[in-house]
This record gives structure tokens, sequence and C-alpha cells, in this order.
């Protein structure tokens, strides 16, 4: 456990500093990742000084990841966001909890955890505290997540590790799938009073979670702006608000704008870049898309995108193009992306429709 606590303290203070002064985007996640960082390392160091001492005070780290990763995953998806100083509440919990345990010499290793003395008031509130905390933040975290994958296609016409966020997604369910374990360990701690088993899985739970933030945060870019306020939540039309009249000027305006100006070879195109190109507010586009066209806004933008490499492919003068020259030509970003669009369009691959051009 010692050896953990100081790796734990040691990784985590780097990747601190990594995110600090190497990183160049300060954005509001990777200062909120920062300083779960610092915090995290501070927290293994308190652990280390406890073991040292041979007293280890009751103590939850999560009650200061929780909030954090709340707003950390909110960042991401809405770029826009700002924390005010009045949102440093959310870790009151943790320092109160912290800095009482210490104060009262409420320690880990407590043999007689329910019986009544005077430090019984204070362990009450501890264990709600840390269950509230897990399911209020968690649970919300994972719902928002979740309806903002499930709303990309209609935002996004490419889709990329930095946008669909799988991984911010796996750590979640990782993570309340491991808390509830160490909760349970928590319960049989009380039971068999065998104190360290709980507080190593505890840790190396933390400690597995700082790895996984020191190599996806460090890649994780800034996801394209989307605008403000409700352009994440998922929108669906039992109930269209446009008459048909203004939905078919809408469609007649976005149409012209594609077959003209072919705005789908930028690869990095979102509906709201187009939303302010057209001066048509984005709620109205998507909902012309999926009501009267009847196409998300990535399948809308990938169709284009496949008619200009036909068109690339059968023209002889692109003939000494690689085909995934082609794809990057007509908007696509990446190799993968571009022959899975095809194939699930077009029912063949890229290489495959350039041969039956050859044969016909």
């Amino acid at each position: 456990m010692e050896v953990l606590a100081w790796v734990g303290f040691s990784q985590s203070l780097f990747s601190g500093f990594i995110m600090a002064f190497v990183k160049k985007d300060q954005s509001t996640s990777n200062r909120l990742l920062t300083a779960w960082f610092f915090i995290s390392a501070l927290e293994f160091l308190r652990v280390g000084i406890d073991l040292l001492s041979g007293e280890i005070h009751l103590s939850n780290p999560f009650l200061i990841f929780n909030p954090l990763i709340y707003f950390y995953s909110k960042s991401l998806i809405k770029p826009n966001i700002k924390l005010k100083p009045w949102q440093l509440i959310h870790i009151l919990p943790y320092l109160l909890l912290t800095v009482g345990a210490y104060f009262l010499h409420i320690r880990f290793r407590n043999i007689h955890f329910f019986s009544i003395d005077s430090s019984t008031w204070f362990k009450i509130i501890f264990g709600i505290t840390s269950v509230i905390s897990f399911v209020a933040y968690s649970v919300p975290t994972l719902i928002n997540i979740h309806r903002y994958r499930i709303n990309l296609k209609n935002e996004y016409s490419t889709l990329t590790r930095q946008i669909t966020l799988g991984w911010l997604l796996f750590v979640i369910i990782y993570y309340m799938s491991f808390m509830i374990v160490a909760y349970t360990l928590g319960i049989i701690h009380v039971i068999t009073h065998e104190y360290m088993y709980s507080i190593l899985v505890t840790f190396s739970l933390l400690m597995t979670l700082i790895y996984i933030f020191s190599f996806y945060g460090l890649l994780q870019e800034r996801i394209y702006p989307v605008g403000n306020g409700d352009d994440n939540k998922s929108e669906t039309y039992k109930n269209p608000r446009l008459d048909p009249e203004e939905k078919r000027k809408i469609r007649k305006v976005l149409e012209d704008y594609f077959e003209k100006d072919k705005p789908y070879f930028d690869s990095r195109l979102t509906i709201t870049m187009v939303s302010k190109k057209l001066d048509i507010p984005r709620h109205k586009l998507t909902e012309v898309l999926n009501t009267d066209i009847g196409k998300n806004f990535y399948r809308f933008v990938n169709e284009y995108r496949v008619e200009e490499v036909k068109k690339m492919l059968s023209d002889p003068a692109y003939h000494h193009y690689s085909i995934e020259a082609i794809g990057y030509e007509c908007g696509f970003n990446s190799k993968s992306a571009f022959f899975s669009v095809f194939k699930d369009l077009t029912g063949m691959t890229p290489a495959q429709f350039q041969g039956m051009l050859e044969r016909g």
C-alpha cells in the first residue's frame, strides 16, 4: 500500500504538470483535469503520510472526483461553459469530511464502526454523503454523455474519437461498476474488520483512473463549438413546429447551398456552421432534415461526399489520384471513416466501385 501511495503521488503530480505546462489548450475541461491531478497528488500524499504514522484517517477521495468528472464531461460537451466561483461549493463535502476526520481523530481502522460513541454522528454523515455524492454526480454524468452521443449525427458530419467521447463513457461505466464493488468491500470491512483491503481497492481504482485520464486527457482535443444553451439536447419531432411551406423554403436554401458552395469538402463541417452561414436557426435545419428530408445531418452531408467520390473515380482527370486521396479531397478525414461511410451508403467499398467502373 505504501508503494501505491507514493507511485500515485508521483504520477498525479507529473500528469498535473504536463497538463498545466505542456498542453497549450487551457480550456475549462483541461483546467479541471489539471486540478484533479493535483488534488489526487495531495490525496495520495495524505495517505502516504498516514501510513508512515500508522494512523489512517477516515476519508473518501471520490468525494472530490465525483464533481470533477461531472464538470469535466460537461465542459467537453459544452465548450462555452464557464464555471462560477460559487460552484466551489461542490468540493466542500470532501474538505469538511477530510478535515473533520483529522480534527476529531477518526481513523479508518475502527473495529466497532457501528458502535455508539462520540463519533457516531460523523460516521453516519460520512456514509450518507459518500453514497449521495456517488449517485448525484455519476448518474447525471452518464445520462449527459449518453444524450450527447445519441444526438451526434444531428450535429457533426465527421465523427472522431475526440467528438464521440467513447473513452469517457467507458471510464464512467467502469468507475460506477467499480465503486459499487468498493462500497460492497466497505461493508465487508465493517463486518470482518479487514480495513486494508478496501483502502487498497479504493486507491488502486484511483490510480487506474489517473493513468487513463493522463493518456486520454492529453489526447483529447477541444470539441468543435456547438453554440450555446440547448444545442446538445436531443431533438425529436413528433409534433413539427414548422409549417410545410417554411420547410420547403428552408430545404431549398439548404440544398442549393450544398450544390453550389459544396461546404461538405470541409471535414470539420457542423450543422452550427451551416446555420450561421445560412442565417437559419439550427433547430429549424435539424427539423427539416429529420422530418422533411428524412436524414440526420451526418448522413445528409456524407451522401454529398460519396457522390463527389463517385464523380472523381469516374473522371479520367483523377485517375492518378489514389482512392484514399480522393476520399480526403471530398471531405473525409480518415481512410477508415471514408471506407465505412462509402460501403454503408453504396453497399460496396470504393475499390469495388472503381473495379465496377473499369469493367463497365
